[in-house]
């Protein structure tokens, strides 16, 4: 049986091979597939595929890439085991399976992109269309302009635009009305007061850290705040963590959550859990939402007479 080369295995439909492993999505919106992840237990999806570009990204490890990336880490093999694997339909994914492949993984390439995304411009929040984005994540367009960037990426030769949130290592989240992703070097970002604050606050994304602006009616922060842009370098905000006397978590309401919190705490780190006014929602970017929402809804409900009078609702 002839092999396939790794841009026909690269073309295979990520969602087909799901299926053939037996994955089915949690939920569809627009071209993002959403699954339990197959790479970590999870009981809440977090695993990502987007069949437009037919790449998949995992917010539980911070991880993404084409269907030769998923295949390798299914299997725990090299790319060059992977192909034979893929060409013969091989799809069984039990914990034996698994172990019939070993190798040990070369180091990755410091100029290699992560998820192949190539930055190609960056420039201040102007585009209706990213303007839009902010104002469906409810959050107003002059605080994303003092902590955001549109920036304009490729991925396979095809450029796009992006709401962009640099972390301190000189990458950036990037997210649009359909994307959801990170350039190359992924890391956590430090916002700094300047005030000697001995408080610092820990977020898992800058859509939260907005959030809590907008919630506070505030333009910068009054602690230092760490902003993860994924639990899964939670580690990487250890050390610095431990120079703070309080340590407030702004972390979402589920597993992963909760397990960073964990590592935290095994670390030495009593950080104050500070989701209880969150309660219910996922994070605090969904609590914002929620509550603008009803806002708008209590204004109609009080204007609904006048406009009655005019003759509207009869």
């Amino acid at each position: 049986m002839r092999t396939l080369s790794c841009g026909e295995a690269r073309q295979i439909p990520i969602i087909e091979y799901l299926a053939k492993c037996g994955y089915q999505p949690q939920y569809i919106r627009g071209n993002n597939y959403w699954y339990l992840s197959p790479l970590h237990e999870e009981s809440h999806a977090s695993f990502k595929v987007n069949t437009r570009l037919n790449a998949w990204f995992d917010f539980g490890i911070g991880e993404g890439g084409n269907m030769i990336d998923l295949g390798i880490r299914l299997y725990k093999c090299s790319v060059k085991d992977f192909l034979p694997l893929l060409s013969s339909g091989y799809t069984h994914l039990s914990p034996d399976a698994k172990m019939i492949i070993t190798f040990t993984p070369r180091p990755k390439s410091p100029a290699a992109k992560e998820n192949n995304i190539e930055i190609l411009d960056v420039t201040e929040l102007q585009t209706p269309a990213m303007v839009a984005y902010i104002k469906k994540r409810s959050i107003s367009q002059p605080l994303a302009k003092a902590y955001c960037k549109e920036v304009r990426f490729a991925i396979a030769g095809k450029n796009y635009n992006a709401i962009g949130f640099a972390n301190r290592s000189g990458g950036y989240e990037l997210r649009n009305d359909w994307f959801k992703g990170s350039s190359s070097p992924k890391d956590i970002t430090i916002l700094k007061n300047h005030n000697g604050t001995q408080a610092v606050c820990v977020i898992e994304g800058f859509m939260d850290f907005l959030s809590l602006l907008e919630l506070k009616q505030l333009r910068r922060p009054e602690t230092d705040v760490i902003i993860l842009n994924s639990v899964a370098l939670i580690g990487r905000s250890i050390e610095i963590l431990k120079s703070y006397k309080d340590v407030f978590l702004f972390l979402n309401n589920d597993k992963a959550g909760q397990t960073a919190a964990e590592k935290l705490r095994q670390a030495g780190i009593n950080g104050i859990d500070a989701s209880e006014f969150y309660k219910g929602y996922n994070d605090v970017n969904e609590y914002l939402s929620a509550q603008q929402r009803g806002a708008l809804q209590a204004q109609i409900r009080r204007e609904a007479p006048e406009e009655r009078g005019l003759g509207i609702g009869r």
